[in-house]
């Protein structure tokens, strides 16, 4: 005890530090940061029966993302001409890391069963399915909801009505006021719920509390010819929808579509082929030119900040603008189709 009282300000002057080292280090900000990425074989999720070879490559693009960076990594971001930094909102920020993982995660699987139904309907092949409910990948925090509806739930009824897809899902909530109360029905961790809540009084309106962009209808009873497998559902995010659709599409088709060229891109698909925007396109663009990526696609909202970040790194990689599946798909065709 006499050496501590002897060496106590040097003791708190310590403790300040080690404080502050821990601190500078661990605490999250409310930010995301976006890193140069890479891209990734879009061939090796899916296999089939009797696929079709391809000549070329079809590659996701990926950005690196730090979620809620300690001061120490926002400030490595902040000296990096090629990262972006982007403020989280208030309700996202208040969200924990795992939950927002878990929504990414969610959001790759429902950007794989959308890519593959648009693939074999584009390449008019055999698929059947059944819609089996709405699966919530996010919530909003400062809504009733919130404390009953878990991201991972599948709603497969509201007040005793099916709910086989988000548009049964938005006819069935929509008239409800406020005021009411609505029994729905979830699966969740395969077992059945019934969950008693309300929509919430906002500036907005009369919300029930979840994003209708980020839901995906729960598939079922998949039939296809020919069948194939997922063999890797790994990832976070939609974004490689419209590169998964074209390689599904390549190795259904005699065609070969890949001109053998190794083509990159980003972008999400619906299952009707139309091109979504995405996140992070200029550290997309940057990591495709690293890898001497030929041609990239890239949805329209993202074509100039596409070229100037193409531009920076001085590439000729070719740079082409969709809004849909078929425009990719033609383009490959008008352009590398008559060398076949």
């Amino acid at each position: 005890m006499k050496w501590v009282k002897n060496h106590i300000k040097q003791i708190i002057i310590y403790i300040i530090i080690y404080a502050g080292l821990m601190l500078f280090f661990t605490y999250p900000l409310p930010y995301e940061l976006y890193l140069p990425g890479g891209v990734n074989s879009a061939q090796l999720f899916v296999e089939f029966d009797n696929s079709y070879p391809s000549s070329g490559t079809f590659n996701s693009s990926y950005v690196s993302v730090v979620t809620k960076p300690s001061p120490f990594q926002y400030l490595l971001a902040k000296a990096n001409k090629k990262a972006d930094i982007n403020k989280m909102g208030k309700l996202q920020s208040s969200l924990p890391i795992s939950e927002i993982l878990e929504s990414d995660r969610l959001g790759k699987k429902s950007s794989i069963y959308a890519s593959i139904i648009t693939a074999y309907n584009q390449a008019k092949k055999e698929i059947n399915y059944t819609e089996a409910g709405v699966v919530i990948i996010y919530r909003y925090l400062d809504m009733l909801a919130y404390e009953k509806i878990q991201v991972g739930d599948i709603i497969i009824e509201v007040n005793n009505l099916d709910v086989d897809n988000y548009y049964d899902l938005a006819s069935v909530i929509k008239p409800i006021s406020c005021s009411e109360d609505i029994k729905v029905t979830v699966l969740r961790d395969n077992k059945e719920l019934i969950l008693n809540v309300r929509k919430t009084e906002t500036d907005n309106g009369c919300l029930f509390g979840i994003s209708t962009y980020n839901t995906f209808t729960n598939y079922e009873n998949m039939v296809s010819n020919p069948e194939f497998e997922i063999v890797d559902d790994s990832g976070y995010g939609s974004s490689a929808g419209l590169i998964q659709t074209l390689s599904i599409y390549n190795a259904l088709t005699e065609l070969d579509i890949s001109f053998g060229l190794k083509i990159a891109g980003t972008g999400t698909i619906s299952t009707d082929g139309t091109v979504g925007p995405i996140g992070g396109i200029k550290q997309k663009v940057f990591g495709a030119c690293k890898a001497n990526v030929d041609l990239f696609f890239t949805p329209k909202e993202h074509y100039e900040d596409a070229i100037k970040a193409r531009d920076i790194m001085k590439s000729d990689m070719v740079i082409v603008s969709v809004e849909s599946f078929k425009d990719a798909l033609t383009y490959l065709l008008s352009n590398y189709g008559a060398a076949d």
